[in-house]
């Protein structure tokens, strides 16, 4: 009995000390006496674009679910540890089943996969055959409606691991449907992953994203497709700190990472951010130092370029001026691939003014001397839509 009985006090001393604290730290951060940045977790929920009900409710409920979120991983002692355990028991249970391990679906809803054999992380999406076969004839219909315009229209698709020849059953197909279907005045081109060493040569094993290589790859191919000549002359450098990229922060695991390399090379020309020169926040090319979240967003902390409008000028006037529709795949070379044209105008249409408002392609062309266009987007959001961001409802 009196086992029991100092099990049970020793149990509700460790509950209500595990609420105390929560409810102290939570009381110190209200009070601004500990700054909520010392945390680096918390996260900001971007609503989906339109106004019918369904899109309002997952709004709110998405809105919810992130708040609820921040909450718990701000504010609540040994969260991140406990939800690691509870993963890496999820991760070593599936591992004695699959070859390629499931791990969690995401906050878009695709799904996490390990593959064992080259140790990186890969996503399949959700969707089925024939959602993807609407939403790569709706992509097509938008990108061949553009070409009526009297511009040019280049296309480049960084295709990720299972957009690839190397997955099983994998989406490649779609890739060629959406090439061959496109009107040949659209100039498109792919990175070419042919073998797994090709494959993590250019993508991070932890991230979503292409690393420098990649990156780099993807802009002389750019270049070509643009008749311009790429600059060659450059050293690569590479931060020792340990990167736990977006798809290591889903899998909550370290048992494998990255390092941020990036460009030693600096070109001259002037730059200005939604129409304002840029602040220390715009591509500080700086890893941050005593981050205490070991999930802590590296990339878009060192590239970021989280705006709707960037321009960059290099003063070229025998030179054209060219448009990046983008995301995040044109943070490492957007400036890069301007130095060889006169003024170059980077859109990213998940930001600021672009946000949730269309845009009028043609006309923002014709008002800058733009007379090519260039769309680099991650592939599946070039070829699905998958993130949603209405490419046919809102350029025009």
């Amino acid at each position: 009995m009196k086992k029991e009985k100092g099990f049970i006090i020793s149990f509700l001393i460790i509950i209500y000390g595990v609420l105390g604290c929560y409810i102290l730290k939570q009381a110190l951060i209200s009070l601004n006496i500990i700054p909520l940045i010392r945390t680096d977790n918390w996260q900001f929920y971007e609503n989906k674009p339109g106004q019918d009900l369904r899109t309002k409710l997952e709004n709110k409920l998405g809105s919810l679910k992130v708040n609820i979120s921040n909450r718990a991983n701000n504010y609540f002692p040994f969260y991140v540890p406990l939800m690691e355990s509870y993963e890496a028991f999820n991760y070593q249970t599936n591992a004695l089943f699959y070859k390629n391990i499931p791990i969690k679906t995401n906050t878009d809803k695709e799904y996490l996969f390990y593959n064992a054999n080259y140790n990186f992380y890969y996503y399949e999406t959700f969707y089925n055959e024939q959602e993807l076969s609407e939403r790569l004839a709706k992509q097509i219909n938008f990108f061949n409606n553009l070409a009526q315009n009297d511009y040019e229209i280049y296309i480049y698709l960084p295709n990720r691991y299972e957009l690839t020849t190397l997955k099983n059953n994998n989406l490649h197909t779609y890739v060629d449907t959406f090439k061959k279907k496109l009107t040949n005045k659209i100039k498109v081109e792919e990175l070419n992953i042919t073998n797994y060493d090709n494959y993590l040569t250019y993508f991070y094993k932890t991230d979503h994203h292409w690393n420098i290589y990649g990156a780099i790859k993807g802009y002389r191919d750019i270049l070509k497709m643009l008749g311009k000549k790429p600059i060659n002359s450059f050293k690569i450098k590479t931060d020792a700190t340990k990167y736990y990229g977006s798809l290591a922060k889903t899998a909550l695991n370290t048992q494998i990472y990255d390092t941020i390399s990036d460009l030693d090379l600096k070109l001259e020309y002037d730059c200005l951010v939604n129409n304002e020169k840029p602040d220390n926040l715009f591509k500080p090319r700086v890893i941050p130092s005593n981050k205490t979240n070991k999930y802590y967003d590296y990339y878009v902390a060192y590239f970021n370029g989280q705006y709707g409008n960037v321009i960059y000028d290099y003063h070229q006037p025998k030179e054209e001026n060219l448009l990046i529709l983008c995301d995040s795949f044109a943070w490492q070379i957007d400036y890069l691939i301007a130095s060889s044209f006169n003024q170059t105008h980077v859109i990213n249409l998940r930001y600021d003014d672009y946000k949730n408002n269309n845009f009028n392609l043609t006309e923002y062309m014709h008002t800058h001397n733009i007379n090519k266009v260039l769309f680099l987007y991650e592939s599946g959001s070039t070829l699905f839509d998958q993130y949603n961001y209405d490419f046919g409802g809102r350029v025009k």
